[in-house]
């Protein structure tokens, strides 16, 4: 049933599949995502069918700042992501599959988390997911594959709210449920997820948390529910609540731990979540690079390009999101041109046109 929604965003925006001379670090769209711990986030995809009122990165068929989409290489990602794991040095890899869309509708996600998993140094698969894509049969897939562990996203049991909130009328929370018993059958852990909206869904978070524990989400050994503060995004869908603050958010938590007898927090050393060697930042903020224009970037006005020379190393090799006038595209698109580095935060790469 999602299909129709991704035929929607064909129609609306260039897809574009990146090429496996492509580097695969320094864009947050796609590729590999490094931030000094085991935990490294893999982005194979930016498409996403739904539509969620709060959604910080504008995904779907409603994004009104979106002019491309994304569909990683799974050769090119899986290489690079290898290099990167053995830079780490460490035997406690996570591998988080993430991204500025939803990765169940990566066409190649069996094949990425069968090659994930082969991995020397890697422990864990995870994935950020709504779930309602899979069937069961594709689901069992995953699971032999080796994915490790669901990290839920369900803000409620309501099938009307859950439509609302998804931005989606053909969302279906009851089909979403089924697959959670499913994949707990099969050995994958679930942690749920959930974003709380004041206002919006503070019952319906009272419910997850009562479902989760019953169902046995966590295993006993994280806890069932992990809950999200709603935090509005520059360039996200803003939904129009009072957004808590952080001291009331941790103070409502601790009530709720106590009301429901339920662990609702976890440190990092319960996740495994430890420092590890980051990845090297080629280029500095001020830094005047040389770069090949090879595509749009995912929102209007930015645009993809590789910093040359390449070195054929994931370790080195960045690509760049540069902001230009969006109707220099013809000009830019095929070219070298001169950047201005203005920002490398976690090796992720963004430059202005000189």
């Amino acid at each position: 049933m999602w299909r129709g929604s991704i035929n929607e965003i064909e129609r609306k925006r260039e897809i574009i599949r990146v090429d496996r001379g492509t580097p695969q670090v320094g864009a947050l769209a796609f590729g590999i995502v490094d931030r000094g711990t085991n935990i490294i986030e893999v982005r194979p995809t930016t498409l996403c069918p739904l539509s969620c009122i709060y959604c910080s990165v504008n995904a779907g068929p409603r994004s009104t700042n979106r002019w491309a989409e994304f569909i990683d290489d799974p050769e090119a990602l899986l290489m690079a992501l290898e290099e990167v794991v053995r830079f780490k040095g460490t035997r406690d890899i996570e591998v988080h599959i993430d991204g500025m869309g939803e990765p169940g509708v990566y066409p190649y996600l069996v094949d990425l988390v069968r090659g994930i998993k082969t991995m020397d140094g890697v422990s864990m698969v995870s994935m950020q997911t709504r779930l309602y894509m899979f069937t069961v049969d594709e689901l069992r897939e995953l699971a032999r594959a080796g994915l490790d562990r669901i990290n839920l996203s369900i803000d409620t049991l309501n099938p009307g709210l859950a439509k609302k909130i998804s931005g989606a009328p053909w969302y279906d929370i009851d089909h979403v449920k089924e697959l959670v018993v499913k994949a707990l059958e099969l050995g994958i852990n679930v942690i749920a997820s959930p974003v709380w909206l004041p206002g919006i869904n503070d019952d319906d978070i009272i419910e997850v948390i009562k479902w989760a524990r019953e169902l046995g989400l966590g295993r006993g050994e994280l806890p069932p529910v992990l809950i999200q503060k709603y935090v509005p995004h520059k360039r996200g869908r803003k939904v129009r609540i009072r957004v808590m603050t952080w001291q009331e958010f941790w103070g409502r938590i601790k009530k709720l731990e106590g009301e429901l007898g339920v662990r609702l927090t976890a440190m990092n050393n319960e996740l495994n979540i430890h420092k590890a060697p980051k990845l090297p930042k080629p280029y500095n903020v001020g830094d005047y690079v040389k770069v090949r224009i090879i595509s749009r970037g995912i929102i209007k006005g930015e645009f993809l390009g590789v910093i040359l020379p390449l070195k054929d190393s994931a370790i080195h090799d960045r690509v760049i999101t540069v902001i230009a006038d969006p109707r220099m595209e013809k000009m830019l698109i095929g070219n070298n041109v001169k950047v201005r580095i203005i920002e490398n935060d976690n090796n992720i790469y963004i430059g202005k046109l000189i």
